[in-house]
């Protein structure tokens, strides 16, 4: 090879070697950007309520139903958060099924009217020691409770009522 062919290379090879270094460093810092998109946020889920009548229990002991003005009958219950994120139980209410007449008589808990038993002889309320709330419970979480239900004694015949199950309703709400 030439001395000349051999300069030419070189000043080719050196001029190639200045391009790619002048490209290596050409460039453009460019501006900041963003995009938006959205995130999409379930709803909340109605309760489960489950009402265990056959797991009663009754006061005083030896007792295996409730009497006009005397006896307790505690019924346990559990609260289920169905939905798929956590919900927050804030109260419970306590009532005995009836016909929302007035005055109103006692249902069963299949809603067959007992006939002549006023559900205002009944009264169902939280058991003392019911764990507290509100209550934060994660998806498939669950609240258990029981509930008291007691017999006033009206001073009028009450025998409508006798051998009869009045039902008792426990409503979980968010609010």
């Amino acid at each position: 090879m030439s001395s000349r062919r051999k300069k030419v290379l070189a000043a080719v090879g050196t001029l190639g070697a200045l391009a790619i270094g002048a490209i290596a460093v050409a460039y453009f810092t460019g501006a900041d950007g963003s995009g938006t998109g959205s995130a999409t946020v379930g709803s909340s889920t109605a309760w489960s309520v489950s009402v265990n009548t056959g797991g009663a229990t009754y006061a005083p002991s030896g007792y295996t139903a409730i009497y006009p003005g005397t006896g307790t009958e505690t019924i346990p219950f559990t609260v289920t958060n169905n939905g798929k994120g956590a919900q927050n139980l804030k109260t419970l209410s306590y009532a005995i099924k009836n016909d929302g007449g007035s005055p109103a008589i006692a249902e069963t808990s299949l809603g067959t009217v007992i006939t002549g038993c006023q559900a205002g002889w009944f009264s169902a309320v939280a058991t003392s020691g019911n764990p507290s709330l509100p209550s934060d419970l994660a998806a498939g979480g669950t609240y258990s409770g029981n509930v008291d239900v007691t017999m006033t004694d009206s001073g009028t015949n009450q025998d409508q009522c006798q051998g009869k199950s009045p039902g008792v309703t426990v409503t979980a709400s968010s609010s």
